[in-house]
């Protein structure tokens, strides 16, 4: 059996959570009887690489310009939909929701991801979300068109279902893993002081600015730090509220340069925090479990599915809340601790190697049909 991933998502991430996914099935084909193929010329992705597969190359690396990255995207889609319309292939996964291929794959069968519905359930609040409505009309192509549809929680699962009316019986529910799972810590912390720590993304929905203003005034009493690993640096609006809440000193950037430096961040925090108003499975959830980290988490989207009873819980719309929860993890240890140890016991249900199967499993059931 051979499958065929296209371009879209190790064009337009460096890093993040869905290329690492694909990353994870890509390498896994090594030692497996099947095989794959990605159809991208270039990448400047962190996992997807030339140092994973010779033949890749950076788009030109040392030049920088307005659309460059549109400029590679469309040199990777002329490859993409070249490989789809040869079919040589047994199921085509595209890694995105552009779905330009369907007028190319014939009657060759594909499976499509769906991540989470943060579009369909935010748009009205959040403009960036509104204004992509192409993302939008696209899910609901491949919602029509595809062979089978997979959902990475049961969270995202419902909500498609609840929110396009599709049959249930076409989506597939596939647990991701953690690439922090069998990482070797190093001891001595990054950062000196105690910390909180935030990864990845703080835009919109991740909602950032209501977890600062709610730790505020605890940062100082305690003499902590926030320590936010990864994501960009920080815009100027976000300057700006630091500056106002006087946690100039006390809010950190961290660039992630590598997976020791991301292990360290976690395995050395006092907890981490992902105050996020929704998500469709939550990637590092899983990395703080494996770092032995304890976890302060919201109650939106899938966070509860996936941590279970290893993570402290709170209402990500009320400040009150998120305080209350975050003073009990501050002052109890042995919570903390108990924390660590469930978070080892409930890491067990995922890994990458149980998504690859149930991946195959997935493809093997489109081709018998």
């Amino acid at each position: 059996m051979k499958i065929l991933y296209d371009h879209q998502i190790f064009t337009e991430q460096q890093y993040g959570g869905i290329s690492r996914y694909f990353f994870e099935l890509i390498k896994r084909y090594e030692n497996n009887e099947n095989s794959c193929e990605v159809a991208t010329f270039f990448s400047n992705n962190a996992y997807y690489n030339k140092s994973f597969n010779p033949s890749l190359n950076k788009f030109l690396p040392e030049n920088n310009f307005k659309g460059k990255v549109r400029l590679a995207n469309y040199l990777n889609k002329v490859q993409s939909l070249n490989k789809v319309a040869k079919g040589d292939f047994d199921v085509f996964h595209p890694t995105y929701y552009n779905d330009s291929f369907i007028s190319k794959i014939k009657n060759k069968p594909f499976v499509v991801t769906f991540y989470d519905m943060i579009h369909e359930k935010f748009s009205d609040q959040f403009e960036i979300l509104k204004s992509d409505d192409k993302i939008l009309d696209n899910k609901k192509r491949l919602l029509e068109k595809s062979s089978r549809v997979i959902a990475i929680s049961q969270t995202t699962k419902n909500d498609i279902i609840e929110l396009f009316d599709v049959d249930s019986s076409k989506i597939d529910v596939v647990y991701l893993g953690s690439s922090l799972e069998n990482f070797n810590i190093e001891n001595k912390s990054l950062v000196e002081e105690d910390y909180v720590l935030f990864v990845g993304n703080r835009g919109n929905y991740k909602n950032f600015d209501f977890f600062l203003n709610a730790i505020a005034e605890l940062l100082i009493q305690e003499n902590l730090k926030l320590v936010c690993a990864g994501g960009g640096e920080f815009s100027h609006e976000e300057r700006i509220l630091i500056s106002f809440l006087k946690l100039d000193s006390r809010v950190i950037f961290k660039k992630i340069l590598n997976d020791n430096d991301l292990s360290n961040y976690y395995s050395n925090a006092l907890f981490f925090c992902f105050p996020s108003l929704y998500e469709g499975f939550g990637i590092p959830v899983l990395e703080a479990f494996a770092s032995g980290c304890p976890i302060l988490l919201s109650n939106g989207g899938s966070l509860p599915e996936v941590g279970g009873d290893a993570a402290i819980y709170f209402d990500p719309t009320d400040q009150d809340s998120l305080r209350k929860s975050m003073i009990e993890l501050l002052n109890d240890e042995k919570l903390r601790f108990l924390l660590k140890e469930k978070g080892y016991k409930r890491l067990e249900k995922f890994s990458w190697d149980k998504t690859f199967e149930n991946h195959l499993d997935v493809y093997k059931s489109i081709i018998k049909v």
